[in-house]
């Protein structure tokens, strides 16, 4: 619902296999009639919703958190991935064997610091001083192989021995778990159309295709232009066996579009009216730009102290509470509203 692009492969979600949020509040709230919100916050080209990652080779490739073998669920994440730490090291590809983007760009604009030149406060005029340069990694990685299906597919860094010894790679245990399908590696000899099979991957890889697009990769590492998606200076031919075919689909960081609330955190319904006794704070609420613990734990506080001031109903449900009486509790819910 929050975007039609995020079919199921798109599986990585961040803090899995750890904890599965699996949006059941979400979907049980709504089973009652309440509303969403804020669903801009979630499609919105700025921020960290979805992510590219910098861990390859793995399910679960959030780029600020890896499964370690030492970790209670590494039978679940079932690979540790290889950390990127130079893009011009690999080149990722879709389903089909094709670039479709500089490997070095970023993910989305976002909102930082400086992100605009001569920046004012409040000024309308600032969007008429920064310079449009979108960072679409993302974008193109979601656009799919026009086959009628809304998700991008697997995306896939190629790679080969070479950039397996700069980038200090270990392509085996714990890196990876046998059979986990998320990272092939192939002698030259072996055809890889028996190789990158894996439930996501709707349609074969061509392996004609896949070659074209390393001979063609490799040309633009001879003439230092990158003539289709202008990787700045491309630097490593990919020629040296054996090669790997690294799973590096985006992962969904975290959700802004939620269920409805109001300043004390109560869930709101279709019709604008509070649902008595249902209350809603982090990341399953909608609306607000913040994520992680900090929101998570202020929300919670003030959910905890409306439930505690409402007075019981009949039902045994909470009245709706007056949020004025809450004193140093109403200056906290007016700041994070």
């Amino acid at each position: 619902m929050f975007d039609p692009r995020l079919t199921e492969e798109y599986c990585g979600l961040a803090g899995m296999p750890w904890s599965d949020q699996d949006a059941s509040g979400e979907l049980a709230a709504m089973a009652i009639g309440a509303a969403l919100w804020g669903f801009y916050n979630q499609i919105g080209e700025f921020g960290s919703n979805v992510t590219k990652p910098n861990f390859i080779g793995c399910q679960y490739n959030y780029r600020h958190l890896q499964w370690l073998p030492e970790s209670p669920v590494f039978d679940k994440a079932r690979a540790s991935g290889l950390y990127v730490r130079d893009w011009q090291d690999v080149i990722c590809v879709n389903m089909l064997g094709r670039r479709f983007y500089d490997e070095t760009g970023g993910q989305y604009i976002a909102n930082n610091h400086n992100s605009i030149e001569d920046y004012i406060q409040g000024d309308w005029r600032n969007v008429q001083r920064s310079k449009y340069a979108p960072n679409n990694w993302l974008n193109a990685a979601l656009a799919g192989i026009d086959d009628g299906h809304n998700g991008g597919g697997p995306i896939w860094a190629i790679f080969d021995s070479d950039a397996v010894a700069r980038e200090g790679w270990q392509p085996q245990p714990p890196a990876r778990r046998h059979r986990s399908r998320l990272l092939f590696q192939r002698q030259p000899a072996r055809r890889p159309r028996q190789e990158i099979v894996m439930k996501y991957q709707r349609v074969p890889m061509p392996p004609a295709n896949l070659e074209e697009t390393v001979v063609r990769y490799n040309s633009f590492v001879e003439s230092g232009v990158d003539a289709d998606f202008h990787k700045p200076t491309p630097r490593h031919r990919i020629e040296k066996p054996p090669f790997y075919a690294a799973w590096v689909t985006p992962v969904v960081h975290d959700t802004r579009a939620g269920l409805r609330i109001n300043p004390a955190c109560q869930v709101i319904d279709m019709s604008g009216e509070v649902i008595p006794g249902l209350y809603c704070g982090g990341e399953s609420a909608g609306g607000f730009s913040q994520h992680g613990l900090a929101r998570a734990a202020c929300q919670g506080y003030i959910a905890g102290r409306a439930a505690a001031a409402a007075p019981l109903l009949e039902t045994g449900y909470p009245d709706r509470p007056d949020i004025s009486k809450l004193s140093s509790g109403a200056g906290r819910v007016s700041a994070v509203r």
